[in-house]
């Protein structure tokens, strides 16, 4: 979502007069300014880990180093840390001029504009309504890939979780309002949507209740739309209607990423997550009968409040037994303002440590034998990319989300080529195109 949101802000900036440039490349100790010689500098934040606070926190001292040597230089913050903190922030970081709440991103431009004529700091910070912008001005990425929010906030309790006190309540963008955007993205040349929500499947898009299979299915009768992904889910809104939906609708997307955050039942419960490793690794197996060329990815979180050695052999397992396509490991760290920080952080960092380590390995083994039963497949892939540094050489990804590197004289982005799969190297394969028949 910090992405759309970051495509809109440059979009609006842009269309107010102002010259987005990208973020310099380097980062921790650079060797020129921060602001890369910016006049205005905006860094949209989350809040989701203590990193990506503490990555902020520490570029906001050396912003403020280097205002002091430039008076004039305009510094601000959007997104959920704003939400989190609030205008505390102005006291914490009085080189701070303005700050954006992420139901408040229509107001960036006339915000920096009356910072910069009234050398006074502002804020704008919306407690109420949608935090999702739909504008013809977006400045994507690609002209053939856009993100499409359909819903935000999240109404479930996991107490891990910071999301329901940054992003609100689940709010949903009305069905008919989606489709008419997404087909005004088509018109102009996309082909490829994400549909994007903190709990996307739990949508509900009308006071008849379409549900999130629903707007699949009307996103999916639009003709020159050809592929469609979302991200994230939740188990407990992974239900039969959603896979019987994916199974007989070629053009979603087949990764589908489910989070489990643990193997540990005992654990599940602590965090609020309503559902057991049973129940979910039956949804996985019922999801892989009907869509047998689905890649499942998952959430991880080690070192949990009350974690034993015995939960932790049972994410261990639940790895093994599942086999998941990818997965995101992160050991656990506390949000301020969530349930789980009046629990005891009792796993020391050193367990954390190796426990997550442990986790990373095993999974990078399943990733690379599952992307190894791949060689030799001759699959279909849209081309997304020109190599940025090797000329003749593009990305495509496969429906499964996978990145294929192969070589072409021709430029076929936006294109469906098919590809054989030669090698993988990482997680990237490298693949050499089929001629049509």
């Amino acid at each position: 979502m910090n992405v759309y949101d970051s495509q809109v802000a440059a979009g609006l900036l842009e269309k107010a007069g102002f010259e987005v440039i990208r973020e310099p490349e380097s980062t921790g100790d650079p060797k020129g300014p921060l602001s890369g010689g910016a006049d205005v500098v905006i860094m949209n934040t989350c809040s989701v880990r203590d990193h990506a606070e503490q990555r902020v926190w520490g570029r906001l001292g050396m912003l403020g180093v280097e205002k002091k040597e430039r008076p004039d230089l305009i510094l601000g913050l959007m997104g959920c840390m704003v939400e989190e903190h609030g205008d505390r922030l102005f006291k914490r970081f009085p080189q701070l001029d303005f700050l954006i709440g992420t139901r408040n991103v229509r107001d960036l431009p006339t915000i920096i504009g009356d910072v910069g004529k009234n050398r006074a700091q502002a804020a704008a910070i919306g407690k109420s309504g949608i935090s999702i912008e739909y504008s013809e001005f977006t400045k994507r990425d690609s002209p053939f890939h856009a993100w499409l929010p359909v819903m935000t906030g999240c109404d479930k309790e996991c107490t891990f979780c910071i999301v329901p006190k940054t992003r609100g309540a689940e709010v949903s963008v009305p069905a008919d309002k989606v489709v008419r955007e997404a087909e005004r993205l088509v018109s102009g040349g996309v082909k490829w949507i994400t549909l994007l929500g903190q709990n996307v499947n739990s949508y509900i898009g009308s006071e008849k209740g379409n549900s999130f299979p629903g707007l699949l299915e009307m996103l999916c009768h639009i003709g020159d739309l050809e592929r469609i992904s979302f991200t994230t889910s939740h188990p407990s809104d992974a239900t039969e209607e959603l896979f019987q939906v994916i199974a007989k609708n070629p053009k979603i997307s087949r990764r589908f990423h489910l989070p489990l955050q643990s193997g540990s039942d005992k654990i599940l419960k602590r965090m609020k997550r309503y559902h057991t490793y049973g129940e979910y690794k039956a949804k996985i197996n019922r999801l892989r009968e009907l869509v047998p060329d689905v890649s499942i990815t998952t959430d991880i979180i080690v070192g949990f409040s009350g974690e034993t050695e015995e939960d932790y052999l049972a994410t261990k397992r639940s790895l093994e037994e599942i086999r998941f396509d990818g997965a995101f490991i992160y050991k656990y760290s506390v949000r301020p303002g969530t349930p789980a920080e009046k629990l005891p952080d009792d796993v020391s960092p050193g367990d954390k440590v190796l426990r997550n380590n442990e986790l990373l390995a095993i999974q990078r083994t399943i990733t690379d034998e599952k992307n190894r039963e791949n060689l030799g497949k001759v699959v279909s892939a849209f081309v997304e990319e020109a190599h940025p540094e090797r000329k003749g050489e593009w990305f495509a990804r496969t429906d499964q989300d996978k990145r294929i590197l192969f070589s072409d004289p021709h430029d076929r982005r936006g294109k469906r080529i098919r590809l054989l799969i030669r090698d993988v190297r990482y997680e990237t394969f490298i693949g050499e195109r089929v001629q049509e028949r």
